[in-house]
């Protein structure tokens, strides 16, 4: 059972009123198992992660310093020992 660490940035750790936890995953899970775990967990975080079946286009997913959209997206296999940083849109313009 592979443990991840997840790392929340900006609205998204407000929103769950945490910055930092680890996760236990089943085996093979995605990004977007993740995801959803945490949006279960944290309902501030509902809508926020996950739209439809896929990670929100709103949000910047990195594993293990590593966007996802240059490894295979929502996806994106974890296993033991990955650190997972969800961030928000970034703000300005």
């Amino acid at each position: 059972m592979p443990r991840v660490k997840v790392k929340l940035f900006a609205i998204y750790s407000e929103a769950a009123g945490i910055r930092e936890l680890e996760v236990d995953l089943p085996e093979n899970a995605t990004v977007l198992d993740l995801a959803r775990l945490l949006e279960e967990k944290f309902p501030g975080l509902r809508g926020e992660l996950v739209e439809g079946n896929d990670i929100s286009e709103e949000a910047r997913v990195l594993v293990n310093g590593r966007n996802i959209e240059w490894l295979e997206g929502s996806k994106t296999r974890l296993r033991d020992g990955d650190t997972v940083a969800f961030f928000p849109p970034a703000a300005g313009g």
